[in-house]
């Protein structure tokens, strides 16, 4: 789906009060969360920097968040991640994938998990969705051409 110039500020625009609701709700400890994603393909996903309150100017947390309009029958699940060892939006990207890769693998042998992300309904089903959002998150933290190379 291409989204003009004005649907994807509206998407991104729909997305910053559920990212500021998410952190809240979270309780990430923050300071200011940047109103725009480092990184996004609208309307289906977003990674968002929140920065760290101990560190003014840096990233704190990566908050990986699909889409909240309700318009995807699959949509991507919030989770985050601490920034500590992950200083670029690409490494979060990747991060996050292998972090849901292994939790799909432990879903898929009746293991359940606790914590972020949130994901209800039938465990089975929700591994194999999780899997492929994995497996997608990781074509994209692979691909050059997604990425600014200073």
């Amino acid at each position: 789906m291409d989204l003009d110039d004005a649907q994807d500020w509206a998407w991104c625009d729909s997305q910053f009060a559920a990212i500021e609701t998410y952190v809240k709700t979270q309780q990430i400890p923050h300071g200011m969360i940047c109103d725009w994603p480092e990184w996004y393909t609208a309307p289906y996903v977003g990674l968002w920097a929140v920065e760290n309150p101990e560190d003014p100017g840096f990233v704190g947390h990566w908050i990986l968040a699909g889409d909240s309009t309700g318009a995807q029958p699959q949509p991507v699940p919030f989770d985050h991640l601490s920034a500590t060892d992950l200083p670029e939006p690409r490494d979060a990207m990747a991060a996050f994938a292998h972090k849901w890769t292994t939790l799909a693998a432990a879903a898929n042998k009746g293991i359940a998990w606790q914590g972020s992300p949130e994901l209800s309904g039938d465990l089975a089903a929700k591994a194999k969705q999780l899997s492929r959002q994995a497996q997608l998150l990781a074509l994209w933290a692979a691909d050059d051409e997604l990425w600014d190379l200073d």
